[in-house]
């Protein structure tokens, strides 16, 4: 690893708590999720040399090492102090995926100076201890009393002491010193509100005794360099480790050692809490943390940052900005992220973003760092731009979006976006095949971060019109595919010329999503088009309901290469009678997922990346599947919330399709198919509703019928092959997938018939 180090956060490992303890909350690609070998490729690939792994204590250490713990709870807990194998390799296998691409990591202690533990009993047992039936489930307490969280502190009594510290990182530090991959020891993320002077319970308001953590650090500090000499020590501070406060509620700093990088948080909103993303709302709270009274501005991040660059000048200390985000969705976050890691940049300042990973939560998070996939490419997300811009990184994709269906007389908006950095502009020229009037013929990408251009498009009368681009060389001369735009007067009459077009246009009338398997991709990340046999992971959306920061692609993320991992499977490509088809049928397959954000007034009113309908609206969604017996239960396509049990779900009860909505206030509709399946035989079913009717239909005919009005219901999410509710995944129809089409809006019949017909092509099936 060369230069200064700039990476992210692979988070995912330490998302258990609250439940840890006493609750099944533990199970590897659920309740967390460890980041692939792909992820930390990609990240490479892309320029970043160095990554921080939160971890979770609980989870590496299930009990501490000075516990008087009875054999009973020993055999289902662990031994005193020593490590969850299982847990260490994870954290292995991210280790050696750096170091296959020459990259670093820190392992990041990611639990605030405290530990989630059970009470032990003066016999060392523990009440309402249990073993799950799935071994990678950890033992809990079904007595959630029997949980008590402790807290560093130094008074007589202290349940987490310096011992149990030092005890954890000189067992770390032996295990992974000598690691090729090893970037350092994170030692605790984020101290916060520890006890008064004498107390041993978590003090807020300002009370905390300051000098707790320094004596902990110091303590960790000293038994790790007795092992390990050489590797670098993250060292954050009070208050959250916050940028603002290093100098002032840190006393005790600097500490005595050898390498000591002091780690720094920062978010951009008015409290620097990562938690708000609409920029007016923090605007108009008047209040910037680390100054008081006042507004955010465009040099917060900036100002806030140089507090602790100004500081570590001073004591001639090292620094790392080992959290940061950049909120989408409005261009002057951007600015002010910019502003604030060319800053740290130019000061030497190690560069972090928060998150990356691979946890399904941080997908379309208002702030992360994971990729998409748009037009069968890895989407970068809009973070790393100005990242790369602040490394002199000169590295870009091009993408275009927008609409895709002009009557006579109208047009279309289009726009061409780069992600990542262009060190110069890039002219991208575009032109018609069939007329119509563009507002400009040439489109220029600015140099710098995330630069786009938009055009508009006004077609011939009736006609179908391919946009193409061609490049002036930069960039490899990548320009986006083609796009048609349609001006069709019926495009149902127009399927009799058509079939693909008329569907098409429909599709773009809409704004409607589609995706094929056959544009399966055996990745999201660095990957290529799957054949049969081969995992599919990417499915981009061949219709029109992606827009610039909010591409519809479906994509499957578990990972099932460090260790043990459960029963998931990843669908698997086949090819039968000449179509592609994703394979659900293998028991416990998770689909794909298309993760998007919620509209939470106050904090992010209007997200860009949302799924295109809510239950409450008129939508509708088709598929053409098989299934291969008469007894296939779940889901094929889901609108929904992760975190709820609302949805709209078009699937199979005993081979019979079915669907089903749920609104927000329980009132349930289910329609189901009188007839099954016949099994292996490919069949196209659909489902429509709009206030006072739902409809399925199975190859073109009506089977079921309602008259609800449905209530509220935002969803935040759509999946293929599988469902996902209440924090917990659904069934799938463990059937295969040819095609699926879900949009906003009433189809006509005669529509909906052409959509049906042009799905039944894609699995070699005539309606």
């Amino acid at each position: 690893m060369s230069g200064l180090a700039i990476g992210t956060n692979l988070s995912g490992m330490e998302w258990t708590r609250p439940g840890l303890r006493y609750g099944q909350s533990t199970m590897p690609n659920l309740n967390f999720t460890v980041p692939r070998a792909a992820d930390v490729s990609y990240l490479a690939a892309n320029g970043y040399n160095k990554n921080r792994l939160p971890i979770q204590w609980e989870l590496l250490q299930p009990m501490l090492h000075d516990t008087v713990a009875n054999a009973a709870a020993q055999s289902l807990i662990g031994a005193p102090g020593v490590f969850h194998e299982g847990y260490a390799a994870y954290i292995t296998g991210v280790l050696d995926a750096h170091a296959a691409v020459g990259a670093k990591c820190i392992i990041d202690l990611h639990n605030y100076c405290r530990y989630q533990d059970f009470k032990f009993q003066a016999d060392g047992s523990v009440i309402g201890l249990t073993a799950s039936n799935n071994a990678l489930i950890r033992p809990y307490t079904s007595d959630s009393s029997q949980v008590q969280e402790r807290i560093f502190a130094l008074a007589p009594g202290a349940t987490l002491k310096p011992a149990n510290f030092t005890d954890f990182w000189v067992r770390a530090a032996n295990r992974w010193k000598n690691h090729p991959g090893f970037g350092g020891y994170g030692l605790m993320n984020e101290p916060h509100d520890l006890p008064a002077p004498g107390g041993l319970e978590a003090a807020y308001g300002g009370s905390e005794d300051l000098m707790i953590w320094p004596a902990f650090a110091q303590a960790a500090i000293n038994a790790i360099r007795a092992v390990d000499p050489v590797n670098p020590i993250y060292v954050a501070g009070n208050e959250w480790g916050a940028a603002m406060s290093i100098g002032t509620k840190n006393p005790a700093w600097p500490l005595a050692g050898s390498n000591l990088i002091y780690e720094v948080h920062m978010y951009l909103d008015a409290f620097s809490n990562g938690f708000a993303f609409d920029y007016d709302t923090e605007v108009a709270k008047n209040y910037s943390a680390g100054f008081g009274v006042g507004s955010i501005n465009l040099d917060t991040g900036l100002n806030r940052l140089k507090l602790a660059t100004d500081w570590a000048r001073a004591k001639g200390a090292k620094l790392a900005l080992t959290e940061i985000g950049m909120p989408i969705d409005d261009p002057r976050w951007q600015e002010m992220f910019k502003r604030a890691i060319n800053h740290a940049r130019q000061e030497g300042v190690e560069i972090y973003s928060w998150m990356g990973g691979n946890h399904w939560p941080i997908r379309n998070y208002p702030i992360n760092h994971v990729p998409g996939w748009h037009q069968n490419k890895t989407l970068e997300p809009s973070v790393s731009g100005p990242m790369k811009a602040s490394a002199g990184i000169s590295q870009a994709t091009l993408f275009d979006a927008g609409g895709g269906f002009a009557p006579a007389g109208t047009s279309v908006t289009i726009t061409v976006y780069a992600r990542g950095n262009l060190a110069s502009p890039v002219n991208i020229t575009v032109s018609s095949n069939n007329g119509g009037t563009l507002s400009k013929s040439v489109l220029t990408i600015p140099a710098g971060a995330n630069g786009q251009d938009t055009y508009t498009y006004t077609s011939a009368s009736n006609t179908v019109a391919t946009l193409s681009y061609t490049s002036d060389g930069q960039l490899g001369g990548q320009v986006p595919p083609p796009r048609k735009v349609y001006s069709l007067s019926d495009p149902v009459a127009y399927a009799a010329t058509s079939l693909s077009d008329a569907a098409m246009a429909i599709l773009a009338k809409y704004s409607a999503c589609k995706w094929e398997m056959a544009d399966g991709y055996t990745d999201y990340l660095q990957g290529g088009p799957a054949a049969d046999g081969q995992p599919v992971r990417a499915v981009s959306d061949s219709g029109f309901g992606s827009s610039p920061g909010n591409a519809m692609e479906m994509l499957n993320w578990i990972n099932k290469e460090m260790g043990a991992t459960g029963t998931m499977s990843v669908p698997v490509m086949r090819v039968t009678n000449g179509k592609k088809n994703s394979d659900h049928t293998t028991y416990d397959t998770f689909g794909f997922w298309c993760k998007k954000a919620e509209s939470m007034p106050g904090v992010q009113a209007n997200p860009k990346n949302k799924v295109p309908y809510n239950v409450n609206d008129a939508h509708f969604a088709i598929a053409a599947v098989s299934v291969p017996g008469t007894g296939n239960t779940g889901t094929v396509l889901q609108a929904s919330k992760a975190e709820d049990y609302y949805n709209s779900d078009l699937g199979f009860t005993n081979s019979q399709p079915r669907a089903r909505w749920v609104d927000a206030g329980g009132q349930t509709v289910e329609l189901t198919s009188p007839s099954r399946l016949v099994a292996n035989t490919p069949a196209v079913i659909a489902m429509t509703s709009v206030p006072g009717a739902q409809r399925l239909r199975v190859n073109s005919t009506v089977v079921g019928s309602s008259s609800a009005t449905l209530g509220a219901g935002a969803c935040t999410q759509l999946l293929i092959g599988w469902g996902f509710l209440g924090y917990y995944p659904r069934d799938s129809f463990m059937g295969r997938v040819y095609s699926v089409i879900a949009g906003k809006g009433a189809p006509t019949t005669g529509e909906l018939a052409v959509l049906e017909r042009y799905l039944a092509s894609t699995a070699g099936l005539s309606l």
